[in-house]
């Protein structure tokens, strides 16, 4: 019998809650003046709780980014497409953005944070890279350096979600996502002549 366990729900139920937490302050205030006081006062969560998952609010935001990415890879499920099962996280991630926009206040909505978007870049290059390794040994995708194709397609996913967030009026997270892919497919399913 395997010892590898899930969370229990009361452990699933309190990242939640902190994750939202986070989410809906970034999309508030500077990331940087955020504290963990506001955060636990939000989810309604102890202090003692916070520190016994996390050690900090920057913790917290990549434990919300790779929740958030898994999230988005549970709903593709098995994509028989290599280029769809790569492209997984762009429309779920700008559909979460999306949402939180929604909740805020009109006219309080933050282009994208440095700390924020370091993050997230780092969590897609790392994701990418061997989602990229797998999918090149099956020889679904160019065979160049797949640290490489990382880069390139998480900081085009950045640049696009930064120019979508400063739009005005906004285009949807749909529109947002297309673009994503025009700009990125091509090099995706484009073969080297031999």
């Amino acid at each position: 019998m395997s010892d590898v366990r899930k969370p229990d729900s009361r452990v699933r139920r309190t990242e939640l809650l902190l994750h939202r937490s986070l989410a809906s302050l970034i999309h508030e205030k500077c990331y940087d003046a955020i504290v963990v006081k506001e955060i636990l006062a939000r989810a309604n969560v102890a202090r003692s709780t916070f520190y016994a998952h996390f050690d900090g609010k920057d913790e917290l935001l990549l434990s919300s980014i790779q929740h958030m990415l898994a999230d988005a890879r549970e709903r593709l499920a098995q994509a028989s497409d290599p280029v769809e099962g790569l492209l997984y996280f762009s429309l779920p991630v700008l559909q979460h953005i999306e949402a939180h926009l929604e909740r805020s206040p009109a006219g309080r909505h933050r282009p994208v944070q440095w700390q924020v978007h370091q993050r997230l870049e780092g969590a897609l290059i790392e994701q990418l890279e061997a989602d990229l390794g797998r999918a090149q040994l099956a020889g679904a995708v160019p065979a160049a350096p797949p640290e490489l194709l990382a880069k390139h397609l998480a900081a085009t996913f950045l640049v696009v979600m930064d120019w979508w967030l400063r739009r005005r009026p906004a285009s949807s997270a749909l529109e947002a996502h297309a673009l994503y892919r025009s700009l990125v497919e091509t090099t995706l399913r484009t073969r080297p002549s031999p």
